[in-house]
């Protein structure tokens, strides 16, 4: 039992980084291409607005709480490519 909320809360923060992960290339061009401001801005925009979304998903499913942690990474293009 202890093995299995242990793996499950391992996917569901790994899951976080699997979003960020496929934001790297298309982020510098994405910042290249409208500058970094904007790209900050709607980074913080998108990732705050699914961030208070979490408690819906995690009542809704766990599959609802992982692919909302995945486009939680996925708004996080803005740290890695900002300056």
């Amino acid at each position: 039992m202890k093995y299995s909320i242990t793996l499950t809360l391992g996917i569901i923060l790994g899951s976080f980084f699997y979003g960020y992960i496929f934001t790297q290339l298309p982020g510098g061009w994405l910042a290249g291409r409208v500058g970094g401001k904007q790209l900050f801005g709607l980074g913080v925009f998108c990732t705050a607005v699914l961030t208070l979304l979490t408690p819906l998903a995690a009542n809704q499913s766990l599959y609802a709480l992982i692919g909302l942690r995945v486009l939680e990474g996925l708004g996080e293009v803005r740290r890695a490519h900002y300056v």
